[in-house]
């Protein structure tokens, strides 16, 4: 067979095929356009001789497109079998696989469009979610349709063992794994030969409050994908943990720095890590001691790893394993561990639960002094009221016995000061039932705010007992608190030795 041959029929399928054909899609039409290009549709001898190469060069056209087939030819016809990614699945799901293909394989070919820095390619929302969508309206199990997708790409893209595939920030990442740059001898190396200066520099330009709080944003992220204490082993953990967290800085840095500064990421990843590596190392310790807290076997198993004593791996390498040792020189084990987990456990309920009674008891003052602050200005209303109907009534006093004074000259006028008489004694009546009844709601808030004033000093008295008490269990629990702290730390020192 003839390898040049091959190759140009899977080129000439290329040009005149609908872009990423679906193997199965193939038709005989398709077929016999591909034998009259190649000059054999009118002599079946030459097909003959040619026969192996034109198989042959179908299959690595479908090949190059991430498909792999079982094919017969003949000069009339060709019988056509393709092998699904997921032989359990229809032809439905694979052709699904085959559409992301499609879309990994567009991405593959122009990677430079996709790619701020050359060995990371950054495949945005609007290009990834379509993907993860074809795959839910087959599946809702996210990690193994992430596996899957982890599949396609290592294929496509080629990768190697030591590159990461990233979903995170509502992205698709891919690392590829670079080796340490060499440098001169008298170079700072720590920073990918980048002044110290510099990166505190571009350090303050770009995080003035620090990078913790953008970090933490998204390392349950990380450590959940890429180093889970449910999944992981020693040997992974300490052969990944620095790759894992330098790419996830590069990540978050690459969504932040000016296009200008791209050249200088390397070195700048290792100063914004080196800043915040004790701080990532005890967030990863709390949540490895989550994982024992739930009773984790895979966690159990991680926590048992550590001894102080020298191991043969698999490879027959030895292995330099290292004991969890606190600042105070005391040892841990898993079962002291989880001995204080569980205590601390019990620590963080009480806590949560008193701090709790605490703001609902707050919540229960406060309301307590609205209310009272309402009763009060409630009173100063009726007291404005009751001051009004006094004045009105000592007015309407005063006319009566002015009128009183009066006498009339004619029989009309007296029958008409004894009308007005009558209907200023009859206002009068009506202006005292008024005060009767302002004055019974005057006495009805006086007891309001005397009952309110009660209960906020009971509110108050009960908001200062349960303070007292967390102060209490605080107390009673720094212990605990304090050796929790040094597992963490303990931890977290372990974690990094290599």
């Amino acid at each position: 067979m003839n390898p040049r041959f091959i190759a140009e029929i899977a080129e000439i399928l290329n040009d005149f095929l609908p872009k990423r054909l679906y193997a199965l899609d193939f038709t005989t039409e398709q077929y016999k356009t591909l034998l009259k290009k190649i000059s054999v549709d009118s002599d079946q001898k030459l097909f003959e001789e040619k026969k192996g190469s034109i198989r042959k060069g179908i299959v690595k056209y479908f090949a190059n497109n991430n498909q792999s087939i079982e094919l017969q030819v003949t000069f009339a016809s060709f019988a056509l079998k393709k092998q699904f990614l997921d032989s359990s699945k229809s032809e439905e799901y694979d052709r699904m696989l085959h559409r992301n293909s499609s879309i990994l394989l567009d991405i593959y070919d122009r990677k430079s469009d996709f790619s701020p820095v050359p060995y990371i390619v950054s495949i945005p929302g609007e290009i990834r979610n379509p993907i993860l969508n074809n795959f839910l309206l087959f599946d809702t199990d996210l990690d193994y349709i992430r596996q899957v997708i982890r599949q396609q790409i290592n294929e496509i893209f080629n990768l190697d063992s030591k590159d990461i595939i990233f979903f995170l920030r509502g992205r698709l990442t891919i690392r590829i794994y670079t080796p340490p740059k060499r440098f001169a001898e008298g170079i700072d190396k720590r920073f990918a030969g980048e002044s110290v200066e510099d990166m505190e520099a571009m350090y303050q330009t770009y995080f003035p409050n620090g990078a913790w709080e953008h970090i933490e944003s998204f390392l349950d992220e990380v450590l959940e994908e890429k180093l889970n204490f449910g999944v992981i082993d020693n040997f992974t953990f300490t052969r990944t943990f620095i790759t894992v967290f330098r790419s996830m800085i590069e990540i978050l840095l690459l969504e932040i720095m000016r296009q200008s500064d791209h050249p200088r990421i390397e070195g700048f990843t290792g100063y914004v890590l080196r800043q915040n590596f004790h701080d990532i190392f005890i967030y990863t310790a709390k949540n490895l001691l989550l994982f024992i807290e739930k009773r984790d076997k895979n966690a159990e198993s991680f926590i048992k790893f550590f001894a102080d004593e020298v191991v043969i791996d698999n490879h027959g390498n030895k292995i330099q394993k290292y004991a969890i040792i606190d600042t105070k020189q005391q040892r841990w084990n898993y079962s002291s561990i989880l001995s204080v987990i569980m205590q601390y456990k019990q620590v963080k309920l009480k806590i949560a639960t008193q701090k709790e009674t605490i703001q609902n008891t707050e919540n229960d003052l406060a309301i307590c002094q609205n209310e009272l602050a309402e009763e009060k200005n409630n009173k100063n209303t009726i007291n404005l009221k009751l001051a009004d109907i006094e004045e009105t009534i000592t007015e309407n006093e005063a006319a009566i016995e002015r009128l009183k004074h009066k006498t009339g000259n004619t029989s009309e006028e007296v029958l008409s000061l004894k009308s007005q008489i009558n209907r200023l004694n009859y206002h009068e009546i009506e202006l005292l039932d008024m005060r009767k009844k302002i004055l019974s709601q005057a006495e009805l808030s006086k007891n309001k705010i005397s009952g309110k004033t009660s209960e906020l000093i009971r509110r108050q008295r009960k908001l200062d007992y349960e303070k007292k008490s967390l102060k209490t269990y605080l107390e009673q629990m720094a212990s605990f608190i304090e050796s929790y702290d040094l597992i963490t730390e303990a931890l977290a020192t372990v974690l990094t030795k290599r």
